[in-house]
């Protein structure tokens, strides 16, 4: 008995050790599922195996994983890092807002019925946000993870800066921390990128604790000036020492800029946010050309209509967004 546990416990050491060398050899990790969440948080219409993203609720099949050293192309596909080639499978499958509006693979919406009521708050609660009038080449800002929520239901919470198109946004670039992302009551983080043809993108996630600090970084990897087809967003947890890349084409010009975003999904008690305030400082938007934005106008959002109220507020420096709840 003894030669056999000797020879098992040599065989999972050689494989940890296969594992660790391989960098593709990765914790899986499911998002968290609507089946998870009461019905009084579901939109109307969601089916229960569809997965919650900071983009809003996906089929399983629409969701992809682009690793460290993998590149999203423009057309869909990804290039691994050893070249090949790979296209994710066609989704074909709507996906729905967080407050329960449909859309069809290819871009068609159909409005949630006002007759029927939107789940338990779910949504953007806060942003710190401008519109350019010319395109962005990064966007930098960091914060701390905070404690997690007193109350821990199966409330889906995420902290991220970003960026997007405007007047027709074709994707969003956003480094971000999840709290219960995974349906683990834990804090992660990722980058994503949504939604080539109906597909949300994310990297590798990485764990992270309250009192970590986190840089989230989004940016252009040609030289200043050019219309660059290659992006990195960066989620760094400086205390660890990790780094969660996301390799991306940006599809288009990126002139909606966010310095800082409260994201939640199911929240219905004040109690289910997490430790607040939430503060992005150093932040540092630069235009195409490199140049820094001296004083972004960053405005904010409507909290008046936000069941429960919980003392929202956003208060902003030419560098800082500190979002209140």
């Amino acid at each position: 008995m003894k030669r056999f546990a000797l020879i098992g416990a040599m065989f999972f050491i050689a494989m940890a050790a296969s594992a660790a060398q391989d960098p593709q050899a990765v914790p899986t990790r499911e998002l968290t599922r609507v089946a998870a969440m009461p019905p009084s948080a579901k939109p109307a219409g969601v089916p229960d195996d569809y997965v919650v993203t900071p983009n809003g609720y996906f089929s399983p099949d629409c969701v992809a994983t682009v690793h460290e050293g993998d590149r999203l192309q423009k057309n869909g596909l990804i290039q691994r890092a050893s070249g090949a080639l790979e296209k994710p499978a066609t989704c074909g499958k709507a996906n729905y807002t967080l407050r329960g509006d449909r859309i069809e693979a290819d871009g068609r919406r159909t409005l949630r019925s006002a007759a029927t009521p939107p789940p338990e708050q779910s949504g953007w609660v806060q942003a710190a946000n401008y519109a350019s009038n010319t395109p962005i080449g990064r966007i930098v800002a960091t914060w701390t993870v905070p404690s997690a929520p007193v109350t821990k239901d199966d409330q889906v919470i995420y902290f991220f800066p970003g960026l997007e198109q405007l007047p027709n946004v074709q994707s969003i670039l956003q480094p971000v921390l999840g709290w219960n992302g995974y349906n683990d009551k834990a804090w992660t983080l990722a980058s994503w990128n949504c939604c080539v043809d109906g597909t949300t993108f994310h990297s590798d996630p990485i764990p992270a604790k309250a009192g970590d600090v986190v840089v989230g970084d989004t940016y252009s990897t040609c030289a200043a000036g050019q219309d660059c087809p290659t992006w990195k967003i960066d989620s760094r947890n400086t205390t660890t020492g990790r780094t969660s890349s996301l390799t991306t084409d940006p599809y288009d010009d990126l002139t909606w800029v966010f310095g800082g975003v409260l994201e939640v999904y199911n929240v219905s008690t004040c109690g289910e946010y997490p430790g607040g305030p939430i503060v992005f400082h150093n932040i540092q938007v630069y235009n195409r050309d490199n140049v820094r934005v001296a004083s972004p106008p960053w405005g904010g959002s409507d909290t008046s209509g936000i069941n429960p109220q919980c003392n929202y507020g956003l208060s902003t420096t030419a560098t800082s967004a500190t979002i209140s709840y």
